[in-house]
């Protein structure tokens, strides 16, 4: 009896983080669930629609286009975080890697941004790249070259996005190529190079194989992050999506038609768990494909 008693006090240390995480991540799921097939403004009575919300997304002439046209821009936003992003991270983590001059003040550069409040980064990029006042434009003119309205301009507007998620973004994948870069045996890079490896025979035979985990980490939490972004397009868009919804994506339009006036001119909660019921599928989707994918890559290497 005494046995068994001393065998389930490790209950005891499980029991507040599964409860924390029951009432604060598994309920407000099964609740959104709930929401998605009821018309419901946050006040007075919940009325069940059964699946009106999600053929009002996919069939409404006012909202269909807009939804269509922020997925667009998160899978847009998604193949850069793969080809661009993710590249530039790996890169100048192999850079810090080999102790290039200057090093260590590199590094420094490099993580500081992601440290700093997207807020600011949002304040700086419009301070920059404003119209009327920003820096750009004065710059411009000082050397007598043509202005721009910037995020004002569907062609640039989300190119800026994306140059200013690399500078602010790119610290945190950075710093975790590099600490899988440093757990490397010292011991194998040595044996590389007595038996005259090259750089990039090391790089190619050694380094890349054996990061393959870290790779395979990054890309999954980039692509639930840029499938999930919301933050800086807000701050440089605005609640509408910019200009003809060049930073429009899928959070903003759930922000939009759930705590806006919506398509009946009121807050519909209802709409809003619909819309994210549809993104975490997607997110599900997406995510299962490519650990499939990276799980043959890593596997055939």
């Amino acid at each position: 009896m005494r046995k068994k008693r001393k065998n389930r006090n490790h209950l005891f240390f499980i029991a507040p983080g599964f409860i924390f995480y029951t009432v604060f991540v598994v309920l407000p799921i099964l609740c959104v669930l709930v929401l998605g097939f009821t018309n419901w403004s946050g006040m007075g009575e919940i009325k069940f629609i059964g699946l009106d919300n999600f053929i009002t997304i996919f069939t409404d002439e006012r909202f269909t286009p807009t939804f269509f046209n922020a997925l667009k821009n998160n899978l847009k936003y998604l193949v850069c975080v793969w080809l661009i992003i993710t590249p530039i991270q790996y890169l100048i983590a192999y850079v810090l890697y080999i102790k290039i001059p200057a090093h260590k003040y590199i590094k420094f550069m490099v993580f500081l941004p992601y440290v700093i409040s997207t807020t600011i980064v949002g304040f700086f990029a419009t301070l920059i790249f404003n119209p009327n006042i920003g820096f750009m434009n004065e710059f411009l003119e000082a050397i007598r070259m043509e202005t721009g309205a910037w995020f004002g301009d569907p062609d640039w507007a989300f190119k800026l996005l994306i140059l200013f998620v690399i500078w602010q973004g790119s610290g945190s994948g950075i710093m975790i190529f590099y600490s899988n870069f440093m757990d490397i045996s010292q011991d194998v890079m040595e044996a590389c190079r007595v038996d005259g490896c090259t750089e990039w025979q090391r790089f190619w035979h050694i380094l890349l194989p054996l990061s393959l985990p870290s790779c395979a980490s990054i890309i999954t939490m980039s692509t639930i992050w840029a499938l999930a972004v919301f933050d800086l397009p807000y701050i440089l868009g605005g609640s509408n999506g910019g200009v003809n919804g060049s930073l429009d994506f899928a959070n903003t339009v759930f922000y939009r038609y759930t705590f806006g006036s919506g398509l009946n001119g009121r807050q519909d909660y209802g709409f809003g768990a619909a819309i994210c019921l549809i993104m975490f599928i997607i997110m599900l989707l997406v995510t299962f494909i490519q650990n499939k994918v990276l799980a043959k890559f890593e596997y055939d290497n």
